[in-house]
């Protein structure tokens, strides 16, 4: 919600995006969006902040793409085998 004003939303669409990003209380014109697509971009988000929580891929230690994105790739197997485990 921090992301709700106008500009905002006019710049997503001149970039061919759909803003799925809901009004804030206060605001006077109720925005109308995907409450579904939202539940499905905070999942995305919450799966980058435990990416982030691993100090390797968060500085970008690696010095080569494809180790970078190994670490990448195990650290998502890591979170999937949690998901299904908890």
């Amino acid at each position: 919600m921090g992301y709700d004003s106008d500009a905002f939303r006019n710049f997503l669409r001149s970039q061919n995006n759909d803003p799925v990003i809901p009004g804030r209380k206060n605001r006077i014109v109720k925005i109308e969006y995907d409450k579904v697509l939202y539940t499905h971009r905070k999942y995305i988000e919450i799966l980058f902040g435990t990416l982030k929580e691993n100090k390797r891929i968060d500085t970008r230690f690696d010095k080569y793409d494809h180790v970078f994105m190994a670490f990448v790739a195990l650290d998502l197997i890591k979170n999937i085998i949690n998901l299904k485990i908890s």
